[in-house]
């Protein structure tokens, strides 16, 4: 596991690593899993770049709100929405969602909160669900893309990359409604409460 998530992806992401992008199966998936926000807020854990916050805040419709722990990846994403033309934006904020204080949120709760790739490398798998729950407004979503061990083989060295069967089982449990949805290597979870 990682020591300090921080530093770890703080040097990731200021070394120039880029992560896999959304693709238009995703999208759909999106707009099927989570209809239209209204402006409604909505929370993305590990948001990286910002291309699913933006696409949350501007396809959807959802006030969106996207945090990091890495503040160079929080840097490509307000640099980058900068270079848009500016406007109605996403908020986009340096946090580590597992360990700070979650009431330095823009909103006390969300309709939407999102994870994409990043399940696998939390440490604290059940703390960090039920910091998910404490946010997640009733009939809300949370939506969380991640790859799955099972996917690859054994002497994949990605194989690490994606969660086991009992990550699966500690992420699905205590949800009223789950729709699990494939995608390739991933899989697309809609967890409700």
């Amino acid at each position: 596991m990682i020591a300090s998530p921080s530093e770890y992806w703080e040097a990731l992401w200021a070394g120039g690593r880029r992560y896999r992008q959304i693709t238009d199966a995703e999208t759909q998936l999106l707009a099927e899993h989570l209809g239209p926000g209204q402006g409604r807020p909505a929370l993305d854990v590990g948001c990286g770049d910002g291309s699913l916050a933006r696409h949350l805040h501007h396809q959807l419709g959802y006030r969106t709100t996207g945090i990091d722990c890495a503040p160079s990846a929080v840097t490509l994403a307000t640099a980058t929405d900068l270079a848009g033309g500016g406007g109605d934006q996403p908020r986009f904020q340096v946090m580590d969602f597992a360990v700070d204080d979650l009431g330095e949120l823009p909103d006390p709760a969300y309709a939407v909160i999102t994870c994409r790739l990043v399940v696998r490398f939390i440490t604290d798998k059940a703390g960090f669900l039920e910091r998910v729950r404490q946010l997640l407004v009733p009939g809300g979503v949370f939506w969380v893309v991640t790859e799955l061990a099972d996917r690859r083989a054994d002497g994949d060295p990605l194989k690490s990359l994606g969660i086991t069967a009992p990550d699966v089982e500690l992420l699905t449990s205590r949800w009223s409604t789950v729709t699990a949805v494939d995608l390739d290597r991933l899989a697309c979870f809609a967890l409700r409460p």
